[in-house]
């Protein structure tokens, strides 16, 4: 059953864990699958019309844990089980772990509550398996025109959990396709020189100082790998970015409480997708804390 939360200014939609994604992939608790600005929708999906399957692919806000950093998969023989927090528990195959193979999923034990209209929380506690555990905690809350999600894990089990997390987010405002108007602006300089990995087909993307503008509609994915890398907090380096729509005024920001380990940028035709990575440690019996904050405007 989705979840709606909703003030003066946002309507937000959630998913419960299973509803409706299914995947080995993303996080299937407490998704924003729709965030609506005073009735502008903000947020869309991975996949172009026709060909979206919301059981494993990604849409709105979600996030993902251990896509660069997974845990597990190298103690555990094929065919075995190895940890996938906010997920579950992935069944190994012979190959060396990829985040888009379809693995056989276990669930793990999801709760939920939605105590206020402004407010939902969701749990999720793993057990212990092969020395690895966690509990999980999502709050999700509405204020103005921000939404803010909050993140509590806790390691249960005996190893340490060192790991990342991102948030992929697809945005797409009002559903209008990608291209001139949009406009991503950074809190550092972007410089393609540093960057891991350039993927900017037909000349889609320039780079300029502190924002990335589309120039024309993407025919293919694009992707910019380590836009942050070289970077520090002297240059900028912070947990955050803009989306500008110069053809309507919309705006949304993310910004979190963490320094990011690593900023990328993916898209395609439909949605752009900014993210910010966030490595952490945890050793066992210790809680980790974080949270992201989105703001919705217009010029």
């Amino acid at each position: 059953m989705a979840i709606k939360l909703k003030n003066d200014e946002l309507k937000i939609q959630i998913e419960t864990a299973g509803e409706r994604y299914r995947g080995s992939r993303f996080d299937w608790n407490g998704l924003v699958s729709s965030f609506r600005w005073k009735g502008n929708e903000l947020l869309g999906q991975e996949k172009p019309a026709f060909h979206r399957n919301p059981k494993i692919f990604g849409r709105g806000l979600h996030n993902e844990f251990g896509i660069k950093k997974v845990l597990g998969y190298d103690d555990v023989a094929p065919g075995e089980w190895f940890p996938k927090i906010g997920t579950g528990w992935l069944r190994r195959d012979e190959k060396p772990y990829f985040f888009y193979t379809r693995y056989q999923v276990e669930p793990v034990q999801t709760s939920w509550e939605n105590p206020a209209k402004d407010r939902a929380v969701f749990h999720s506690d793993s057990g212990v398996r092969n020395g690895w555990g966690w509990r999980y905690t999502k709050e999700v809350r509405i204020e103005g025109p921000s939404l803010k999600i909050s993140y509590t894990l806790e390691n249960i089990g005996e190893k340490v959990i060192e790991t990342d997390e991102y948030v992929h987010n697809f945005l797409s405002f009002d559903g209008r396709p990608v291209g001139p108007g949009y406009r991503l602006i950074l809190p550092f300089a972007p410089e393609p020189s540093r960057l891991i990995e350039n993927v900017n087909p037909d000349g889609v993307l320039a780079l300029n100082e502190k924002d990335i503008e589309f120039r024309c509609r993407p025919r293919h994915d694009f992707y910019l790998g380590g836009l942050s890398e070289g970077v520090g907090e002297k240059d900028g380096l912070a947990a955050g970015w803009t989306l500008t729509d110069e053809r309507t005024g919309l705006s949304l920001c993310e910004c979190g409480s963490f320094k990011p380990s690593g900023v990328h940028l993916w898209g395609n035709a439909g949605v752009i997708s900014p993210e910010l990575f966030y490595s952490f440690k945890i050793e066992s019996g210790d809680i980790m804390t974080w949270e992201r904050v989105w703001t919705a405007g217009k010029k």
